[in-house]
């Protein structure tokens, strides 16, 4: 099979893990300089007076949706080893969809919390679209248990 689509989605991966790795370094450092920068840049809207109103709480949504979202990467990463080692149908990549579809839903849950502390569109349809994720990757990690299954008793076949 030819790998170099799979091996390009894989480095793209990796790139977006290490990045979003220093930004999740650099969000107790960072995150006023930015808001600060845009407020500049766009005037002062409410919406980003509201995340300086809030900066303690800001700083940990952000981070505890930053780390979630680097573990949802990060299972993808493993999940693409196993595409690019043309085994795909292993029960690690089960586990791993289960675990990206709780991620998922622990960010819904992170956003709706903070719409309660200072509300911005932005946060109810980041909910939404991770919410929607949340449920198909459990789905999906169903239909990967089946395959799995089918897979090992194939195997078992002579």
């Amino acid at each position: 099979m030819d790998n170099r689509l799979n091996k390009f989605v894989k480095a793209i991966l990796d790139i977006c893990f290490f990045i979003g790795l220093v930004m999740e370094i650099a969000v107790p450092f960072g995150l006023k300089y930015a808001v600060k920068l845009v407020m500049r840049l766009w005037g002062e809207t409410t919406e980003y007076a509201q995340i300086l109103d809030h900066y303690p709480y800001a700083v940990c949504s952000v981070m505890l949706v930053g780390a979630s979202a680097l573990m949802i990467l990060w299972e993808l990463r493993k999940m693409m080893k196993t595409v690019i080692d043309d085994n795909c149908f292993v029960k690690q990549n089960v586990r791993s969809l289960e675990q990206m579809g709780s991620f998922a839903f622990a960010i819904t849950a992170l956003k709706l919390i903070r719409c309660a502390v200072y509300f911005t569109p932005a946060s109810v349809i980041i909910a939404g679209v991770f919410f929607f994720a949340g449920l198909f990757s459990k789905v999906l990690a169903r239909v990967f248990d089946k395959a799995v299954s089918y897979k090992e008793e194939n195997d078992l076949t002579i």
